[in-house]
């Protein structure tokens, strides 16, 4: 195995293992809001949470339905693993995380599968440099939302 793919493959197994090993928290899905908003069930509050390092359509903008259906396909009916980086809110008080369902990274599904683009919001960017590279590929690849033009690729550090 090439040195740069065993590199990235220890990267995502420890991800993996992180999400597995007590440092998240459980909650359960009550609704997707769009590609990177959810609402959950978190210790008996209904909470709205915001993935991390990440950025899809919005509702007037081109490929909102499809970055919404790709995190409908991964989170649907799931329970979701929360794991926070620094920040436990934005400024619209929607909690901030990288979300997990079983052993799928789903910010990091979002932007390898081309619906989501890698965004740096300091200081949450444990993870910044793996999304970027993943979504430099699915540009490359011209997947998801990539061929529409929606997301100025090149441009992921705003």
């Amino acid at each position: 195995m090439p040195k740069i793919l065993c590199g990235l493959f220890l990267y995502l197994s420890a991800l993996s293992l992180q999400a597995q090993t007590g440092t998240y928290e459980p909650a359960t899905l009550l609704r997707v809001i769009d590609g990177d908003t959810i609402d959950i069930e978190l210790n008996g509050e209904r909470q709205r949470v915001r993935y991390i390092g990440v950025n899809t359509p919005e509702r007037d903008e081109l490929c909102f339905e499809e970055a919404t259906e790709a995190n409908i396909d991964l989170v649907d009916g799931k329970t979701v693993k929360l794991v926070k980086d620094v920040s436990e809110t934005d400024r619209y008080g929607r909690l901030l995380r990288y979300v997990y369902v079983g052993d799928v990274f789903v910010n990091r599904a979002l932007v390898a599968e081309g619906f989501a683009e890698a965004v740096l919001y300091r200081p949450d960017d444990r993870h910044y440099e793996l999304f970027s590279q993943l979504e430099a590929e699915a540009a490359q690849s011209g997947l998801g939302c990539h061929k529409s033009g929606i997301f100025h690729d090149g441009d992921a550090r705003r």
